[in-house]
């Protein structure tokens, strides 16, 4: 609950909102939210026309929240923003884009041996010796969030999670992102990883420059077919897509970092990135 009054009081300080379905909104009220360069796409081209922001005081609970306006790289709103955080499976973004750097979705690979896992943990179902494409594997970890998912993938592109971490902390590096540092793939563990809500607008920047990120986190099921016949259905974690309102990014949810989330929506024609954390 305090999670969409965050968002929806940042919204409408950027724009007015038209009202929601109020099915939409006790879904929202009811959940509790548990690239390589040779896929980048153009930058975003800046605009003339600034979004004119509407002076709405915010009585925002978050610890941090930030929103930028990608066309004209303005920043739009701007709280303890730079404080690094917890960001729990918010993680993923980074974990799918170091994975497309070096696999191809189409690659197929072999579920390996995976750490146990605690009740409640968001799993895919994923089992030792299936076989399915990094598609279906990156389908389960930015659309379920399956925590199964992330470090299947850690551990067959570097043999262990954290050898895969260091991978992620060379990837931010590499982009001069500042204010982000991560120790597992998953999120789970919050020792060791976060970010700063400006560093998170900046990932999702560069997710959404990746057409297969994009096309991933815009989708509210999917269902993935192992090489054995096996079906898994996979259903997102991010109700605000059922808003109409959002096409994305990311939620996040652990008991330390609280909910958490990064989103994209368009105002007044432009793509605004949010984050709530």
């Amino acid at each position: 609950m305090n999670l969409l009054l965050n968002i929806v009081s940042l919204l409408i300080a950027l724009a007015p909102l038209p009202a929601l379905n109020a099915h939409v909104v006790e879904q929202l009220e009811s959940r509790t939210y548990p690239s390589p360069v040779s896929e980048t796409m153009p930058d975003y081209q800046a605009s003339t026309i600034p979004i004119k922001v509407v002076t709405v005081p915010l009585q925002l609970t978050a610890s941090s929240a930030y929103a930028i306006d990608l066309d004209s790289n303005q920043t739009l709103y701007s709280s303890r923003s730079e404080v690094e955080r917890p960001i729990a499976s918010i993680t993923k973004i980074v974990t799918a884009l170091v994975i497309l750097e070096s696999h191809n979705p189409s690659e197929i690979i072999t579920i390996p041996t995976l750490p146990a896992y605690s009740l409640g943990d968001e799993l895919s179902g994923f089992q030792p010796g299936m076989q399915l494409s990094i598609n279906d594997m990156l389908t389960a970890l930015l659309v379920q969030s399956g925590n199964d998912a992330a470090d299947a993938l850690a551990i067959i592109d570097s043999g262990s999670r954290e050898a895969f971490a260091n991978k992620m902390n060379r990837f931010v590096d590499r982009w001069s992102i500042t204010g982000a540092h991560f120790s597992n793939p998953s999120g789970l563990v919050e020792t060791g990883n976060g970010a700063s809500a400006e560093a998170l607008a900046k990932i999702g920047s560069l997710a959404l420059r990746n057409p297969t990120v994009t096309r991933l986190i815009k989708m509210p099921n999917a269902t993935i077919t192992a090489k054995d016949g096996r079906a898994l259905r996979v259903t997102t974690t991010n109700q605000l897509l059922l808003s109409g309102r959002f096409s994305g990014i990311k939620t996040g949810y652990t008991l330390v970092a609280g909910q958490c989330f990064i989103g994209l929506t368009t105002i007044q024609g432009h793509q605004v990135i949010t984050v709530i954390l």
